[in-house]
């Protein structure tokens, strides 16, 4: 059984049909235990608010019993995931994390408590996450110099590279993602599948 944390971005209200819900129901059904809480204010976020939802579920996902403990996160879910690690709020390390289409930090300078300097963040990543993947499109708005630049360079890490799909969201066609539901089961499947 794995264990899963799926942490959501901005403005999103986690709609039908978003590859996110199709992930959390698909886990589900195979019998794992899915934590996707939708958090507050997400036309409007705040940092504090975000990471006190996301450290209690963390609390109650390591509360529930053995298994492989896996995050997903996408967007600005991933700068916060980031944050939570550099807060100390991960409470013990987590077997898998995928950082999904994470937004750049001059992408999100309207939500200030958000910012981040992601090389900075590179050591308290890894002591929270014993093995992290990042994923991208490789036409992302959110990633103006490229997710490798952004995130896979400061991060020690090599992006898997997904052509063409902008920011990964439903309204970028991203709706079924098979590619993710295998991911949580084999870290070497196939990203780029869809």
């Amino acid at each position: 059984m794995k264990r899963a944390l799926l942490i959501h971005g901005w403005t999103n209200r986690r709609p039908e049909g978003h590859w996110l819900r199709r992930l959390a129901g698909s886990l589900r059904d195979q019998g794992n235990l899915v934590q996707y809480p939708q958090l507050p204010d997400t036309d409007s976020p705040t940092l504090d608010a975000w990471c006190e939802v996301l450290s209690s579920e963390l609390e109650l996902l390591h509360e529930s019993g053995e298994g492989e403990t896996v995050v997903v996160a996408h967007s600005l879910g991933c700068v916060t995931w980031l944050h939570l690690c550099q807060r100390g709020l991960v409470p013990s390390p987590i077997d898998r994390v995928l950082l999904v289409a994470p937004a750049a930090p001059e992408t999100i300078t309207d939500l200030p408590s958000f910012a981040v300097d992601v090389a900075s963040a590179r050591e308290s990543l890894m002591s929270a996450s014993l093995a992290v993947t990042v994923v991208a499109s490789d036409d992302d708005p959110y990633l103006p110099r490229g997710v490798q630049e952004t995130y896979g360079e400061p991060l020690g890490v090599n992006a898997v590279i997904i052509p063409g799909a902008a920011h990964l969201a439903l309204g970028d066609g991203w709706g079924p993602w098979q590619g993710v539901i295998d991911w949580v089961a084999d870290p070497a499947a196939d990203l780029r599948q869809r």
